[in-house]
């Protein structure tokens, strides 16, 4: 929020800008479906510009001030983080973190419970962990897969690294080249077995350090059938790229189904040493102490669930939502501690402003969304009857960066400007902003099963700069989230669930589902095309592999992303202007009879009087 203006106090602050943005139409300005910039003025919205204020009214201004007195998410992500740490599908630190965040909720007033969403086969926790180079300064860095075996101890072990054979070095009897396809592979057979059986009777107990480019497959069989023989000590990998440790791991059917082995994977550049120090011939021993830990299932595996009941339409839901479970080589904060942490805190902020909605705010904390969006995918199976009473599907799970938009169609667009016009009032630093979309699409967390269903469901949008360096490595921790940010989007979530409860319907579903994509058929570097596929629409107007896109329908593009959108857009006819080498030529597309064009079609008018409409 902006508070240069003391003269003001907090509240009447917050009713001066609401009045401003949405009365005057001169503070915040939002991106219109036309693709034009449009004053937040124009948006319908029942907040006053002084005198009484409605209950919904009243509601957003009592968020705010508990927010500004006290903010908690950061304590709820230093409790997550900290306290409880990974929180891994299958393991104790999940159970854990699902038992506190049910009695937090309870502790707050709402109704809380764990729900069932099936159970795993093995379980694992991650223990203490340790290597090195024997007779060498400095500790190793690593990381081992979750469910893979632990090494029950310090184990010492020499190090050998993989063979490695130039199949290009092959000669026949007479010294030549082997020209026969059939005569080479012989060769390298028989080659790979001879060099494998070198290292008979040397294995027994080693660490064998892996190459990053692998042997011939029939050098791996060998030598791999050879350590599996005479039991070596376990494989050491380079892990990721320059200082990233990856946190990933099969989840196995059962615990029969666990790898073999012990599986080390280095930092890049202890790696590289590693492997230098190998090839110039020193003679080195490796030490690892391992402690991971397999659990026999099955592991019962929960969501929590927690409502703030509504007064008027008590079976509609606003679901907020975020995923409970994280990878282990870290703490787990940003993906997904910081989407949990804002979605308990709206709770919490709603609870300590004494707010009942109109319908019910539902809560939901999934595990097993990074096996696969497990909890998301029970929870919509569990519910399905609930599914056409969802209002809408909220979904923070991109980070600590702040929300900074949301998806919406043409037809939600004037409840979703109600709802928002608080939010894009708090500060100006923080914008936000709607993106139009042509359909409400699924993704990679744990709205897409939602959305699959045909719920208004979106996640968040937001910026993701750092957030590579964070996703899913061992620099996932408490230290990595922004304070500012998620003081915050824990307003954004508060404000928007508190919003869409009391709307005076459910959010608007006409030409929500999505239509069929409008593809190209081509491989994209950016904007050159490096492939052209048989039969796609590319082919068919005879567009060549190193055309370079500039244009669609007269609107430059620069990126995949723009050229995707621009096909989607418009008609069914598309006019592309490339580039091939010096020269600039133009291809017409002609999606008519394409899948969904005829719905398309219809949409498109639909959507065109509607803006008209709104002149």
């Amino acid at each position: 929020m902006n508070t240069s203006d003391t003269s003001l106090r907090p509240i009447e602050h917050l009713r001066f800008v609401l009045a401003a943005v949405l009365v005057l139409g001169t503070t915040v300005a939002c991106q219109s479906p036309a693709g034009a910039t449009r004053e937040a003025g124009g948006a319908a919205s029942s907040v006053a510009t002084g005198g009484d204020l409605t209950a919904s009214q009243a509601g957003v201004e009592s968020i705010l001030a508990e927010a500004r007195q006290d903010n908690q998410v950061m304590e709820h992500l230093r409790v997550l983080t900290k306290d409880i740490g990974p929180r891994l599908s299958s393991s104790r630190g999940l159970e854990r973190a699902e038992r506190w965040c049910r009695d937090q909720f309870t502790e707050w007033g709402l109704d809380a419970r764990l729900e069932s969403w099936g159970e795993l086969p093995v379980g694992f926790e991650r223990g203490p962990a340790s290597g090195r180079i024997v007779g060498q300064d400095g500790a190793l860095t690593f990381v081992t897969p979750s469910w893979t075996r632990g090494t029950t101890g310090p184990r010492l072990g020499a190090a050998l690294l993989e063979p490695t054979l130039d199949v290009d070095a092959l000669v026949d009897a007479d010294g030549q080249p082997i020209e026969k396809r059939s005569e080479r592979r012989r060769a390298i057979a028989a080659a790979a077995e001879e060099l494998a059986a070198t290292y008979a009777g040397t294995l027994e107990g080693a660490w064998i350090v892996r190459r990053d480019k692998r042997p011939v497959r029939e050098l791996r069989r060998a030598f791999d059938e050879l350590c599996a023989a005479e039991g070596t000590a376990g494989e050491v990998r380079r892990g990721g790229s320059g200082d990233l440790l990856m946190g990933f791991g099969g989840l196995p059917e059962s615990m029969e189904d666990v790898p073999a082995g012990v599986r080390v994977l280095l930092l890049q550049a202890h790696y590289e040493g590693l492997v230098a120090q190998l090839e110039s011939g020193a003679e080195l021993e490796l030490e690892f102490d391992i402690d991971n830990e397999l659990r026999p299932g099955p592991i019962p595996q929960h969501n929590v669930v927690a409502d703030i009941k509504g007064s008027e339409f008590p079976e509609q839901f606003v679901i907020v939502q975020g995923h409970l479970d994280s990878w282990d080589v870290a703490e787990g904060a940003c993906d997904n501690g910081t989407g949990v942490a804002t979605a308990m805190e709206a709770a919490r902020l709603m609870q300590a402003a004494g707010l009942t909605p109109r319908r019910t705010i539902r809560f939901v904390l999934y595990g097993g969304e990074e096996q696969g969006l497990f909890g998301s995918r029970g929870y919509v199976r569990d519910h399905e009857d609930e599914l056409e009473r969802i209002s809408i599907v909220l979904n923070h799970d991109e980070g600590t960066n702040y929300l900074e938009g949301i998806h919406a169609t043409y037809a939600m667009w004037d409840q979703f400007t109600e709802v928002f016009a608080p939010v894009r009032a708090l500060d100006g630093t923080r914008p936000f902003r709607f993106e139009e979309v042509d359909g409400v699409r699924g993704g990679p967390s744990d709205h897409s099963p939602f959305a699959n269903a045909g719920v208004p469901a979106f996640h968040w949008l937001q910026d993701s700069e750092g957030y590579n360096y964070i996703h899913h490595t061992q620099h996932d921790n408490f230290e990595m989230a922004k304070e500012g940010d998620q003081l915050h989007s824990a307003q954004v979530v508060a404000l928007a669930a508190w919003g869409f409860a009391n709307l005076d319907e459910l959010v608007e579903r006409t030409d929500a589902a999505p239509l069929a994509r409008r593809r190209l058929g081509v491989g994209l570097d950016g904007t050159r095309i490096t492939r052209v596929s048989k039969n796609g629409q590319a082919a068919t107007v005879g567009l060549l592999a190193d055309d370079r896109l500039l244009a669609i329908d007269g609107v430059e593009v620069s990126a995949r992303g723009e050229i995707s959108a621009a096909l989607q857009r418009g008609g069914s006819v598309k006019l592309l202007r490339v580039a091939r080498g010096s020269e600039e030529l133009e291809f017409e597309l002609d999606y008519t009879g394409a899948e969904d064009e005829a719905q398309r079609s219809a949409r498109a008018a639909r959507r065109e009087a509607w803006a008209l409409a709104r002149e």
